[in-house]
């Protein structure tokens, strides 16, 4: 009797490769798993740091670095806020509450482990403390333990910690992915980069820099990630010349002063007292404003702002219709009268005995006026007697704008003045105007990454100032370091160990005198140095990445930077450009169907966060639901493919699903 055997149908088998490990990887995949359907997914994800931390916030760093955000304004799991998601949610803790949950748990751990740092951290933690990367590291691994858990089972991860050295186009399409070290490449439908921040090689100047210091005997540490940087080259008692006041700044001076075995003292009326261990430089800092970045504020959020009021898409809309925008001189004055706005709100509401009108009246001529008006202006200084109280976007910006001091010595009493008073006036609520306009700044932040992915942004906007200015502003005013640093900092610069220059400090070499020479517009001062270090993370430069994969990809004119060409003028803000969609622009102005990419290396995200702050309806839940559902469609359209062959974790303690 004839019969057959059923030959089997090639089971449709969508396939993925991440490029990056760290948060933005660990909420896409969340959204991965609510958009994947019954087909099957194999996710691969390529990075030789931790799961969930990346570079960033790995777990082998120097525990004395912390993070810049409180526990309880950081999670990357959705909480019940988060509205606007397509399918499922895995929902989970925020960093403040994972501590309290397993308080016990770490605190048992790091015990066994001889971990004594990590113990009393765990034990003083609380909603408003700065944990260590070092304790972060462990929430990041841990949501990415809990996010694969609640993937479906059609939908599995396989961890590669290695490194991917470049990405080609299969005759069929798909994608070959080459890795570092032995085996054959991953051959996948789409391939994501979410590199996160990478370093560069040496330009121009920074060549001579270093040219400079090798002949001379002297230390010049370039721009990059701080922790990775050697500053063994940067010898006791030597004074050394510090370019940039932001985060990296910060960074440098703990490593430079607590970890070189330096130590604080309590004193009773509140100030801190700096003993050094001898092993110090004798730092001096300076930057383009002068000043550190503004302190966190010390308490909590005014409540019921109701924002946006001047600076939103339908006011926008509204006031420019469809035509391009300019962030400058068409965005700015709404983003600070939207500042100003939430300023005097709480002002006229909380601290009613400071003004002299009635609130209603207030806002309904504050809401007609041209912000930059003389009606406003006007409006302002009778409503408002004490210039304390009234909103300065310049000030705010520029402190030391329009100062000069006779010596250097009042250079350094002016700023270190400014610090402390910054740092007390963000820890007392009768400034809680200052938290007003931070919180109408947050909310701008989110209208204006909105008004970019709508491409409403002219060239000019989105190569230089979207990224550039905008975002220098965002950070120095929103992302500045916890209120203690500054406090450390006070207590440095009265031990002698940290000096301020002031602001737009210039550093030449100065042959004849063979050391580094230091000036600042803040006054006649000069600084001979044997040291310089350039405190910031590397310009995204595609030209200059040290990044293989992204060396290659360039050489063959499959990405391309974010540029603007005016008349003979060229201007790159060294940024990867993608569509609308997050596909890579190809040299041509083509788009590859197949390559995406998010995060600090491409253009218009400088800003964008890599956290979301519980209950506040995180538009970063929502972008990840956006990409996770582009990068689904573009896998989709690939010709059916065999299931790859399993693969197992490549570390320690992670399955492949």
């Amino acid at each position: 009797m004839p019969f057959s055997i059923p030959i089997p149908t090639p089971t449709r088998v969508r396939s993925l490769c991440i490029v990056g490990a760290g948060p933005r990887t660990l909420v896409l995949l969340q959204r991965l798993g609510a958009h994947a359907g019954p087909e099957d997914l194999d996710v691969h994800v390529v990075d030789p740091f931790d799961s969930g931390a990346g570079r960033t916030w790995r777990e082998a760093q120097d525990p004395l670095l912390w993070m810049n955000s409180r526990a309880a304004d950081i999670t990357v799991l959705p909480d019940d806020s988060v509205t606007g998601l397509t399918g499922p949610v895995t929902r989970g803790p925020s960093l403040a509450d994972w501590i309290r949950e397993n308080r016990a748990e770490l605190v048992h751990d790091a015990a066994a482990a001889g971990e004594d740092l990590l113990r009393e951290e765990v034990l003083r933690s609380g909603p408003g403390s700065f944990v260590s990367r070092r304790l972060a590291s462990r929430y990041l691994g841990a949501a990415w333990r809990r996010t694969l858990d609640g993937l479906p089972p059609n939908l599995r991860v396989h961890r590669h910690a290695r490194t991917v050295l470049d990405v080609l186009d299969a005759d069929d399409g798909r994608q070959r992915v080459q890795l570092a070290g032995p085996g054959e490449p991953l051959t996948v439908d789409v391939v994501l980069l979410v590199q996160g921040h990478l370093d560069v090689r040496p330009g121009p100047r920074e060549r001579k820099l270093e040219t400079f210091a090798r002949s001379h005997g002297l230390a010049y540490v370039r721009p990059g990630y701080t922790t990775d940087q050697d500053l063994d080259v940067l010898r006791p008692g030597a004074d050394v010349v510090v370019v940039g006041m932001g985060l990296a700044f910060v960074d440098l001076v703990v490593l430079l002063t607590e970890g070189r075995g330096g130590r604080f003292e309590e004193l009773p009326e509140g100030h801190l007292r700096y003993h050094p261990s001898g092993a110090e430089p004798r730092l001096f800092a300076g930057s383009r404003r002068g000043v550190p970045h503004r302190s966190k504020i010390g308490y909590p959020a005014p409540a019921g702002l109701g924002l946006p009021h001047h600076y939103s898409a339908r006011v926008v809309e509204e006031r420019f219709g469809s035509a391009e925008l300019d962030l400058r001189s068409d965005l700015w004055p709404l983003i600070v009268k939207e500042m100003a706005g939430a300023h005097y709100r709480e002002l006229f509401r909380t601290h009613r005995e400071r003004t002299v009108l009635a609130p209603a009246e207030f806002d309904a001529r504050f809401a007609r006026s041209p912000w930059g008006s003389a009606e406003l202006d006007h409006l302002v200084e009778r409503a408002v007697p004490d210039p304390r109280d009234r909103f300065d976007v310049t000030a705010l910006d520029r402190p030391l704008e329009g100062w000069w001091g006779t010596s250097g010595d009042e250079v350094h009493e002016r700023v270190l003045r400014h610090l402390e008073d910054d740092r007390e006036r963000r820890a007392d609520p009768a400034h809680s105007p200052d938290a007003a306009a931070l919180a109408a700044l947050l909310s701008a932040y989110v209208v204006t990454l909105g008004l970019h992915s709508a491409g409403r942004l002219n060239a000019r906007s989105t190569a230089l100032d979207l990224d550039g200015w905008w975002h220098g502003f965002f950070s120095y005013v929103a992302s500045g370091p916890p209120p203690e640093r500054l406090r450390q900092m006070s207590a440095l610069a009265r031990a002698g160990v940290l000096r301020f220059l002031g602001a737009d400090v210039h550093v030449e070499p100065d042959p004849e005198a063979g050391v580094f020479l230091a000036s600042s517009a803040s006054g006649p001062h000069q600084v001979r140095a044997r040291g310089l270090v350039e405190a910031r993370l590397p310009v995204p430069d595609l030209e200059r990445t040290s990044d293989v994969l992204l060396t290659r990809l360039r050489e063959r004119g499959e990405v391309r930077a974010h540029e603007l060409v005016d008349g003979e003028v060229r201007w790159s803000n060294g940024r990867l450009v993608v569509d609308g969609g997050g596909r890579l622009v190809q040299a041509d102005g083509s788009v590859h169907p197949r390559r995406f990419a998010t995060g600090a290396w491409v253009a218009g995200e400088a800003a964008a966060a890599a956290f979301a702050r519980p209950r506040s309806n995180a538009e970063l839940f929502r972008r990840s639901d956006r990409l996770a559902a582009e990068l689904l469609r573009a896998a989709g359209s690939v010709p059916t493919a065999r299931r790859p062959v399993e693969i197992r974790s490549e570390l320690p303690g992670e399955r492949g699903r």
